[in-house]
């Protein structure tokens, strides 16, 4: 059984119960990695397929634009991966550069924050780096280890020429998201979009009031085949 994420994610338990039972069975269902990769779409669960293709329709909405694109909390490099994969096919001449941001310590909960995530996600840098470079992608991928509550500004300092035509919020964690949107979202370019994970959603109890002071009543957007992200801006 799926984990406890919140009423809106109900509707989904029968589903997540087939899925997770498929997952338990999966070791001896494929012939080793090179099989899992090679016929990906007999193995991956659509749910996550469907997120790939939200990945794939939100950037190639904002493909002509000028901008870089940041994935904040980039864990083990799955939506930073996507995104530098989807640069090299339809931007081999342009100097866009996907640009991942965490701690890789996992997640630490503040006051007001979903305490269950408490200690998740924790990524592996150099396992990340070496993943990046086998792939051929490290002009493309660049993931800079940092804490984001305290960090951005000195990553910043330098670089007031920065613009992105994606940001990809996916880190939970009230303080992390505090300073993710007091740096990100200026730098965001007109036209480009804010993609949010957990917006309207008790995984991240204050990501929805937090992101009320930036959208200036600008609409909150679904993919209604994807559950996850939840929801994007235009800006």
């Amino acid at each position: 059984m799926a984990r406890d994420r919140g009423p809106e994610f109900d509707k989904h338990l029968i589903e997540d119960d087939i899925y997770f039972n498929y997952l338990k069975e999966l070791d001896s269902l494929h012939d080793g990695a090179k099989d899992i990769i090679t016929h990906f779409p007999a193995y991956v669960g659509y749910v996550n397929l469907a997120q790939f293709l939200m990945f794939h329709d939100l950037y190639k909405q904002v493909l002509d634009l000028n901008g870089h694109i940041a994935d904040v909390g980039t864990f083990k490099g799955s939506s930073l991966l996507t995104f530098a994969k989807l640069v090299k096919l339809f931007e081999p001449y342009d100097t866009t550069v996907v640009h991942g941001f965490d701690w890789f310590k996992g997640m630490a909960p503040g006051t007001g924050d979903n305490a269950e995530f408490s200690g998740r996600y924790v990524g592996d840098f150099e396992r990340l780096l070496k993943l990046i470079d086998l792939q051929g992608l490290s002009p493309i991928a660049k993931i800079h280890a940092l804490d984001l509550s305290r960090e951005l500004p000195a990553f910043f300092a330098d670089k007031d020429y920065m613009r992105f035509k994606i940001v990809f919020l996916d880190c939970g964690v009230h303080d992390v998201l505090v300073e993710a949107l007091k740096h990100f979202w200026p730098r965001l370019v007109a036209g480009g979009l804010l993609i949010l994970d957990h917006y309207n959603s008790k995984v991240s109890p204050s990501e929805s009031v937090l992101l009320d002071g930036y959208l200036e009543h600008r609409t909150v957007r679904t993919v209604p085949y994807s559950r996850q992200p939840t929801g994007y801006v235009v800006k």
